[in-house]
């Protein structure tokens, strides 16, 4: 997961598109260097990021800050930056290791022909089957508002209410995480972070995505 002003900028710029609009905002300072703003703003209406701003270092282009704005405004979700930048060369003697008495060195491109070896004998590292019945998922629309549509195993979506067996305390507290939407896709309800929405439909399915409550209601609609 990216954590870093680079990291993130690079993300960012590599979904940029036709969607996507890209000018430079003016300077900046960021951690005592000069900086060009780079402003990147969806051209597309319906999803809830408003604008992400990088400051690029002015002398070498190294990211230096990340911003990403929510499109209703407010704290910005996402800010990254650093307070104190060196661009000096490190002295070699950091990079210097002497491993203890008795121990084992084993070098990287051992470990790494070892560890595809074992990832064709025995599968990859770390990979997950997919739970029975799940059939991955479908990306709906493109750019800024593209929603992901995943089916749930089982076609379960949350209890209707009034449903049997259904505690009438139980179907409060379900109510209150949510807003309940009908369309033609059917009902379901809508969790919303200032960031990611998402749709579950009474008949399982989800619909996911950096986009508003009436985005995801057009995107399962679309799908039905």
């Amino acid at each position: 997961m990216p954590a870093t002003p680079k990291e993130l900028a690079g993300e960012a710029l590599a979904a940029a598109g036709d969607t996507t609009s890209v000018t430079v905002d003016g300077t900046v300072q960021v951690a005592g260097r000069d900086a060009y703003k780079l402003l990147i703003k969806p051209e597309q209406s319906g999803s809830t990021i408003g604008s992400v701003t990088i400051a690029v270092d002015a002398e070498n282009g190294v990211p230096l800050k990340f911003t990403l704005a929510p499109s209703s405004g407010g704290k910005a979700v996402i800010d990254a930056g650093f307070t104190k930048v060196d661009f000096g060369k490190p002295d070699a003697s950091l990079f210097s290791f002497t491993p203890p008495k008795g121990a084992k060195v084993t070098e990287a491109d051992e470990l790494k022909a070892a560890g595809e070896k074992n990832g064709k004998a025995d599968g990859a590292p770390g990979e997950l089957a997919a739970p029975e019945g799940f059939q991955g998922l479908n990306v709906i629309g493109e750019g800024w508002t593209s929603v992901a549509r995943i089916e749930v195993p089982g076609g379960a979506g949350l209890p209707a209410r009034g449903a049997e067996g259904v505690p009438a305390e139980a179907q409060q507290f379900l109510d209150a995480l949510g807003d309940k939407v009908t369309g033609s896709f059917g009902s379901g309800t809508v969790f919303e972070t200032r960031l990611v929405n998402a749709l579950m439909t009474d008949d399982g399915k989800v619909y996911v995505g950096a986009v508003t409550k009436d985005t995801l209601v057009r995107a399962a609609d679309s799908a039905k």
